[in-house]
């Protein structure tokens, strides 16, 4: 196995959980603020570094994650290598299918007011919770990756 890949692998990971860690306290923080152009902009950038770092991130870790896994005999072969793709693709749903949708109607209703309605604070609730899962999933994958156990 090419140690590049490994390495790329590494980095992406760290792209990945990095952002998605910083998004959610980004987004907490400037929600305290309770100031409409403090969160907007806060949600401007979260939309912005997810294109650039979580996608970014996600896309590397599962190319070069299914390199290295294709030279231990496959996916199939590891249950530790099964429990990370069930993981990290139950995440990516989260994030594809609830956060990113409601940060675009959260960017929407931004963009048409200068208050933060009703809601927006009721998307933002959503946004917390399935963000929390979404970035506590990927967590164990570490583990998985430096002990190769299940």
């Amino acid at each position: 196995m090419d140690p590049s890949v490994k390495v790329l692998h590494l980095v992406c990971a760290c792209l990945f959980l990095g952002n998605v860690i910083v998004s959610g306290v980004w987004a907490l923080l400037a929600e305290r603020t309770r100031n409409h152009a403090i969160v907007q902009f806060s949600n401007r950038m979260v939309l912005i570094t997810d294109a650039m770092f979580t996608l970014f991130g996600a896309v590397g870790v599962v190319w070069t994650g299914h390199s290295m896994a294709a030279h231990l005999g496959g996916g199939a072969s590891h249950p530790w290598i099964q429990w990370s793709y069930g993981l990290l693709s139950f995440s990516g749903l989260i994030w594809l299918c609830v956060l990113v949708p409601i940060q675009l109607k959260q960017r929407t209703l931004l963009k048409n007011s200068t208050t933060l309605g009703d809601d927006y604070w009721r998307l933002s609730r959503i946004w917390q919770v399935a963000g929390a899962i979404a970035t506590v999933l990927p967590l164990p994958i570490v583990y998985f990756m430096v002990t190769k156990s299940v």
